[in-house]
């Protein structure tokens, strides 16, 4: 016989190349790869051990015959007779039905017996008991989704989405009933429609279950949610700086569901005003003219689209919600630091402070609005949230940077404890940021000159 490469034999078997390789292995037998050949006795070798069918299960000894009971000879009384009842008048017992569980086991094999097993492979053939298992689950399954679909509110009641920061598309549409809202464009409305309608829903039921935790984030974010108010003694570019920090830091520690539900309302009532104009127009000039009509026959972008849009608007509440839940009192300090720098800067220009520390100061600031923007996608929060993290010491250090910048040393300091802060910082991603945000330069020693000295003497007297 021919030699045999691997991939042959596993094709002829309907086998796994990387199992046939192992059993080789584990015989002493070296095998490169699928293309390497084998010989004739190892061929005959998988075919008698690895492949080789099941043995046949041993018979079973046929049940012996119970040994009948002889009845007693019946005995000719002499006593009287007694007040017994007759045999016909007592009261038979009922006999013990039978067990049907054997019964039904039995026919469960005789169905699936033939059948192939999913989830075996083929060279691991199943015993009957597990092969009734098998087919019962399936069969189970089947009625199941067979009844779930004909009839949603029989036994098993239809899924209900609520609003969550993992929820998906499937979630919202799997209860709505839409005809492929791309056709046409009143099925794109009325799909729209009922979208709208249902995401009301599930933020009505969301706020509802939150309302205590909504009402604490719009009281902490009160004063970043309200108007900025300019000051006469900024400039214009100053003012248009803070007022659009502190729209972000609303957007990024406020649960926006004010907006959202705004986006949602003003879709809803164009969707109806959209549906309201097949009620009062002219098929006949529709039909004749359809990019004159008022319903457009193109919609504005795919009807899926615009669900992943609003799904990822509404979800984006829940997401703000739970990081307001773990990060509140780092929050509470992001806030009141915005504004205690503000009061910082308005005092050094009503001091008469020179350009130089005004624009320094700006720079610092700067870095605050990065450091806390950063933190706002959390991160430099992954440490251990009881402890000090990254953003606590950070944020730290740049506040002292501030209080101290007329010290020559404040920027060295700033920058060789920020150094520090990186030793326990494992992520790449944070780990650049700290560096761009102290402005760091690789293998410089930031120490003082006195502690480089006193550094470099141990080791001298160490030597």
């Amino acid at each position: 016989m021919a030699s045999k490469r691997i991939y042959q034999i596993a094709k002829e078997f309907e086998c796994d190349e990387k199992k046939i390789i192992e059993f080789l292995t584990g015989q002493g037998i070296k095998v490169a790869n699928r293309l390497s050949a084998v010989s004739e006795d190892t061929y005959n070798l998988l075919k008698t051990t690895l492949f080789a069918p099941p043995p046949p299960p041993p018979p079973q000894p046929e049940p012996k015959p119970e040994p009948v009971a002889e009845k007693p000879a019946q005995v000719a009384s002499t006593e009287a007779p007694t007040d017994e009842v007759p045999a016909q008048g007592k009261k038979k017992k009922k006999k013990k039905k039978k067990h049907q569980g054997d019964d039904q086991i039995d026919l469960e094999l005789e169905a699936f017996k033939d059948q192939p097993v999913p989830f075996v492979s083929n060279n691991e053939v199943a015993n009957a008991p597990t092969q009734a298992v098998y087919g019962a689950a399936i069969t189970a399954g089947n009625k199941l989704i067979e009844h779930y679909v004909q009839d949603g509110k029989g036994r098993f009641a239809p899924f209900k989405a609520k609003l969550h920061k993992n929820m998906d598309v499937w979630a919202i549409l799997q209860e709505i009933k839409i005809d492929d809202p791309d056709s046409a464009p009143i099925c794109y409305w009325h799909a729209v429609n009922k979208l709208t309608t249902k995401a009301f829903k599930l933020m009505q039921e969301y706020g509802m279950k939150n309302r205590e935790l909504l009402a604490e984030m719009r009281e902490v974010t009160k004063d970043v949610g309200s108007k900025y108010v300019p000051q006469e003694i900024f400039t214009d570019e100053e003012n248009q700086r803070f007022e659009a920090q502190q729209k972000f830091l609303f957007e990024a520690f406020g649960h926006g569901m004010g907006k959202v539900n705004d986006n949602l309302y003003e879709l809803k009532m164009y969707a109806e005003n959209k549906k309201r104009l097949c009620e009062h127009m002219s098929f006949l000039d529709y039909l004749k003219n359809p990019t004159e009509s008022n319903l457009e026959t193109k919609v504005p972008i795919p009807f899926y689209v615009l669900a992943e849009t609003i799904l990822h608007s509404i979800r984006s509440v829940p997401c703000h919600v739970d990081f307001y839940r773990e990060q509140k009192a780092r929050i509470v300090k992001s806030i009141e630091n915005f504004y205690a720098w503000i009061d910082g800067y308005k005092k050094l220009k009503e001091q008469g402070a020179d350009a130089a520390k005004l624009e320094k100061y700006l720079e610092l600031e700067e870095k605050l609005f990065s450091l806390i923007q950063f933190m706002s996608f959390d991160n430099l929060v992954f440490l251990r949230k009881k402890e000090r993290v990254p953003f606590d010491m950070a944020l730290d250090l740049l506040n002292e940077y501030r209080d101290n910048m007329d010290d020559p040393d404040a920027e060295r300091n700033f920058k060789y404890k920020v150094r520090g802060i990186t030793n326990i910082t494992y992520k790449p991603k944070e780990f650049v940021f700290l560096y761009q945000f102290a402005g760091l330069e690789p293998h410089k020693d930031y120490r003082s000159p006195e502690e480089i000295a006193a550094a470099e003497a141990k080791t001298m007297s160490n030597e």
